[in-house]
């Protein structure tokens, strides 16, 4: 009853080939001393309150149990492949139609259904 996306950003411009500390190794206790934040900023549609969303059998909004398209969206402020990245969205595509991932209803008002700054 899961599905998830989740960014890990990091301090770097581009591809980077780490070594040492800059890999935020865990087992030498330099987790969190890379240049990447490993936990990332996940979205979890069961875990953020939406616990028939996506599961298998005909009772979630989502049926694992048939056939299913993923599609994730990388949105950046200018519109262009180049831009600054200022949201990810996801969407599922089942049995012919676009089913919008659910809202972060945990949070309230103010969740949403992708992961941007905010």
């Amino acid at each position: 009853q899961a599905t998830a996306f989740t960014p890990h950003p990091c301090s770097t411009a581009g591809p980077l080939r780490c070594e040492g500390t800059a890999c935020g190794d865990a087992a030498t206790g330099e987790r969190y001393r890379g240049v990447c934040d490993k936990d990332g900023c996940d979205f979890n549609s069961y875990r953020l309150g939406d616990r028939g969303f996506y599961g298998l059998g005909d009772g979630f909004q989502i049926d694992t149990a048939r056939p299913v398209t993923v599609v994730t969206q990388f949105l950046t402020a200018d519109g262009t492949d180049s831009g600054a990245l200022t949201e990810i969205r996801r969407f599922y595509m089942q049995d012919g139609a676009i089913v919008p991932n659910s809202n972060a209803s945990i949070l309230g008002a103010r969740g949403r259904s992708s992961i941007t700054d905010d």
